[in-house]
């Protein structure tokens, strides 16, 4: 399905003012028409960011961006599918190098409004213990419903869930703390994930933004939410699921991820819980849903997601059978 609608490319973008020590990441694979659109947005912010790193595998590079001399645009070929995780830790460390000190990470399939950055960067001032901010993302098909508006997560079951998901915007929730933030639109602070780290690679795929957010929260930093609709989400264009479905490539790296962060938890009775919380919690309400949709190559891979956790298989893993971004 096309994005409705259209975006300039970047070369017919206007002159625009910048945030000095800021950037954009965005990693980009096989859907160039929608990472085109994405960096367009991102250079029509007031301000902008003063770089944008584009990571892309060598296949993919629009031929128009090869042409395009612009100071601003900086891409970062990958000869391989590394995954989002590792690409995205690639594009952050370029954006740190260049001394950027504000990271706005940009999911491929994601579009943001003008005040999108200058809004995330003044909420995470507000406090120096802020390490990133979230704004609230609406599905770019349906601009009325809410995707994303701060998150929960079990520390004890790992059971992640949106806040107000489905929703129209006038429930928009207001600007609190949350527990995590989607990746897909989320503005770093350098110290923290300078501190922190970046997100597993290993993980490859999925539930990096998850864990990065509890590990900050528990080296004391806090995740900040936004109350202003500053971004659209083509919600899982790459791996072909809905907003409340799951596709193969999600299905399998949901349930291996979780369930290997669990299994490495050191505490042994957390441990427990959290092992619990994925095979007896999370596991029976996804199979049910499956059950009911008849999807049974979904069901297998999440299956086999659960196998390879088990066995501490990490990385790429069978899926996906074609180059996702999230």
């Amino acid at each position: 399905m096309e994005r409705s609608g259209s975006a300039p490319s970047i070369e017919e973008l206007p002159s625009t003012t910048i945030l000095p020590r800021s950037a954009a990441v965005v990693v980009v694979w096989r859907d160039t028409l929608n990472a085109v659109k994405a960096v367009a947005s991102l250079r029509a912010m007031q301000p902008c960011p003063e770089t944008i790193v584009c990571v892309v595998q060598e296949a993919a590079v629009p031929e128009s961006w090869r042409a395009l001399e612009h100071p601003a645009l900086r891409i970062v070929e990958l000869s391989d599918n590394l995954g989002f995780a590792h690409a995205a830790n690639l594009g952050v460390e370029a954006a740190m190098d260049l001394g950027a000190e504000w990271i706005l990470l940009l999911n491929d399939d994601a579009v943001v409004e003008p005040s999108c950055l200058a809004s995330c960067v003044q909420e995470a001032r507000s406090d120096p213990s802020i390490a990133a901010v979230g704004p609230a993302v609406v599905f770019e098909e349906r601009p009325d419903t809410i995707w994303f508006a701060g998150g929960r997560h079990s520390d004890d079951f790992l059971y992640t869930r949106h806040n107000a998901l489905g929703r129209p915007v006038d429930e928009l929730p207001p600007t609190s703390d949350t527990e995590y933030i989607a990746g897909c639109c989320m503005l770093v602070r350098a110290t923290a994930w300078h501190e922190l780290g970046g997100f597993r690679k290993d993980f490859f795929l999925y539930y990096e933004d998850a864990e990065w957010c509890l590990r900050a929260r528990g080296a004391g930093w806090r995740c900040r939410y936004l109350a202003e609709v500053l971004c659209r989400h083509r919600v899982s264009s790459s791996t072909q699921g809905g907003h409340r479905a799951l596709s193969p490539t999600s299905a399998y790296y949901r349930a291996r991820n979780q369930l290997r962060f669990a299994r490495e938890t050191t505490p042994r009775g957390k441990r427990l819980t959290r092992t619990a919380g994925v095979l007896f919690i999370w596991t029976p309400y996804l199979a049910w849903q499956l059950a009911r949709a008849h999807d049974r190559q979904t069901t297998g891979a999440y299956f086999q997601g659960l196998r390879d956790g088990l066995r501490g298989k990490m990385g790429k893993g069978p899926w996906p059978r074609a180059e996702p971004t999230r």
